[in-house]
């Protein structure tokens, strides 16, 4: 009788760590490593904007006249520039016209260009978010949907969001021969 009370003892301590270890699998080690993974796979997804964008800032750059680039900041609004900037970006970030994206983009929304300024001389200047320029360089700063994966995903879903937001400043100095 004596063994038989030890046996099941043992019987319901195994049941009791089995529940337990099945219970910090799915609710401690899973949730973490699905963080760490979204992270990894957003911060690779914000390195290839920065990329395209960087491209975009030089290739709209180039694209300016030799009248735009005699002044010594040049606004989005004071210049065809938005509408090269715009085709550009389209092109590097595989998006439509309207900035709307394609099947194969990085994007999984609308794009949205928030500020794009070209300092050409008058330096030291500072970009509107405060860096400092010290030689001809072009600032801009988009707003990139992206939708997430795993966890991330039901979180955006309960508070009624579909996508994050990665907002990219690039600040791309010219290279200018000396």
């Amino acid at each position: 009788m004596r063994q038989m009370k030890k046996h099941s003892r043992e019987r319901g301590s195994a049941v009791t760590q089995t529940v337990l270890m099945a219970a910090v699998l799915i609710f401690i080690i899973m949730p973490v490593f699905s963080a760490v993974i979204e992270k990894y796979i957003l911060m690779e997804k914000a390195r290839v904007i920065t990329d395209s964008v960087d491209m975009t800032n030089i290739s709209a750059y180039n694209a300016l006249s030799s009248a735009e680039l005699g002044k010594v900041r040049i606004g989005a609004e004071r210049s065809d520039i938005l509408e090269i900037y715009r085709h550009i970006l389209s092109i590097n970030l595989r998006l439509n016209d309207d900035l709307e994206p394609q099947p194969d983009s990085v994007a999984e929304g609308c794009v949205e260009v928030l500020s794009l300024e070209i300092f050409s001389s008058d330096f030291p200047a500072h970009c509107p978010e405060g860096v400092p320029i010290t030689r001809p360089a072009v600032h801009s700063t988009i707003r990139v949907p992206v939708r997430p994966s795993l966890y991330r995903g039901i979180i955006l879903g309960m508070l009624g969001r579909e996508y994050v937001d990665i907002i990219v400043h690039v600040d791309t100095e010219i290279p200018v021969n000396n």
